[in-house]
């Protein structure tokens, strides 16, 4: 009898195994998280850990617990998995039709993005609970309810607040103006300011943007970002967005100068110069964030940037030096002697090491894979956790899925949304 004849049934039955689908789907399903470990490690083994099997093995541990989880937990959960909710919608529907606070809760996380009931909701905008008026302001996106979501703007609580502005994002709705520039300039909560300055983008007029210079000149850092990106909307920009722009590039400092170049050097040929010394004024005078982020945005087809960048990977400050190791691996010449510079920090014990192993895997280089598995056996969630985002973003699902039974429930369920998150791009 040939070879062939004889390993043919056993070819046969390994192939119907990886095809049977995962044997992780059960105890996913029912929750028994010892058993889930168990499975996916078999599943694994036998190559039955698809990028289509661990999605399902994911969605089905994501809704046992949402399903089964009470009290505080229910709130920690439905909170944890807002970032992957568009994958939930089901079980968050489910939830958000309880009786406990983590009911508006699931509501709000599904209306984030576009899904759930908003006709069924809408009636909540006056409902004496401020978790579910949230939910009800924040269904307030058509101009009719405008006179509604402008109150819901000065509502006591910052939940509804928060909710009326980001319906005046979808909105867009002219009359409501006004009451963002209140908000922007009063409201007591940061997030809150922040998102009426988005809001604001939309409304490109001179008379926005010069309120917003003079709100500018006053506010706290995160504002004056979010009023930076808000003059780089198209009808910003044609209302005199690119003018304040160019003067922040000049004249600022910090954060907003950066994002000010980072813009300018992109958005027209007139304007890169403005935005080309913007950034390397950073990388001698900014903070170690602030040079970092300067390098990332910073182009490196011009010379004297590429000089700089160069210059910034002997920094002795770990997250300049990852940033410019990292801009620099990406560029045909300096690629290679980058990325294994930023190996050798990956394997270090040094304060960067977790940052270099992230970009490694961010740039697809596998050689982290066994770093990242090391981490994985740490007994701190954290390192566990970054080993999961760098895992997904190398590709390997299957290994990153065994972190589907880890012991820690936020572990669990940031696994879960790394893995919906990342099918998007499958």
């Amino acid at each position: 009898m040939h070879l062939r004849a004889l390993f043919a049934p056993l070819v046969l039955g390994l192939a119907l195994a990886a095809c049977a689908g995962p044997s992780a789907l059960r105890p996913a399903r029912s929750g028994d998280i010892a058993a889930l470990r168990t499975a996916l490690q078999d599943d694994l083994r036998a190559g039955r850990l698809t990028r289509s099997g661990v999605v399902d093995i994911a969605v089905e541990l994501a809704e046992h617990e949402l399903r089964s989880a009470k009290d505080s937990e229910a709130l920690r959960l439905v909170q944890q998995v807002r970032m992957c909710a568009r994958h939930l919608e089901a079980p968050l529907r489910e939830r958000s039709e309880g009786t406990d606070s983590a009911a508006p809760l699931a509501a709000l996380a599904l209306l984030e993005v576009g899904k759930g009931d908003p006709e069924a909701w809408s009636d909540r905008a006056t409902d004496p609970d401020p978790a579910w008026r949230a939910v009800g302001a924040r269904t307030l996106t058509d101009i009719e309810s405008g006179k509604h979501r402008r109150a819901a703007m000065a509502d006591p609580d910052e939940r509804v607040r928060l909710s009326a502005v980001r319906a005046a994002e979808d909105a867009a709705d002219p009359a409501d103006v006004t009451s963002l520039l209140d908000v922007a300039r009063l409201d007591p909560d940061s997030l809150v300011r922040v998102t009426a300055v988005r809001s604001l983008g939309l409304h490109g007029s001179e008379e926005t943007v010069l309120r917003l210079k003079d709100l500018y000149l006053s506010a706290p850092e995160p504002v004056r970002q979010e009023i930076v990106s808000a003059w780089s909307w198209p009808s910003m920009l044609e209302a005199g967005g690119k003018r304040e722009l160019i003067t922040v590039a000049e004249t600022g400092k910090g954060f907003p100068a950066v994002i000010a170049g980072g813009i300018l050097v992109r958005l027209a040929p007139d304007t890169r110069g403005y935005g080309l010394s913007a950034l390397m004024k950073q990388f001698d005078t900014g903070t170690a964030r602030e040079r970092a982020l300067a390098i990332t945005l910073a182009p490196l087809d011009d010379d004297a940037v590429r000089k700089a960048v160069q210059k910034e990977t002997e920094s002795k400050d770990p997250e300049v030096r990852v940033a410019a190791l990292s801009k620099l691996a990406r560029d045909p010449k300096d690629g290679k002697a980058s990325m294994d510079a930023l190996g050798s920090i990956a394997a270090s014990n040094t304060p960067a090491a977790s940052r270099a192993r992230a970009a490694m895997a961010r740039l697809g280089d596998a050689r982290v894979t066994t770093l990242l598995l090391r981490d994985a056996q740490s007994k701190e969630p954290t390192p566990r956790k970054d080993a999961v985002r760098g895992l997904v973003d190398l590709g390997d699902i299957a290994r990153a899925a065994l972190f589907l039974a880890d012991d820690d429930a936020g572990v669990r369920m940031l696994t879960v949304c790394e893995i919906l998150n990342a099918s998007d791009r499958w």
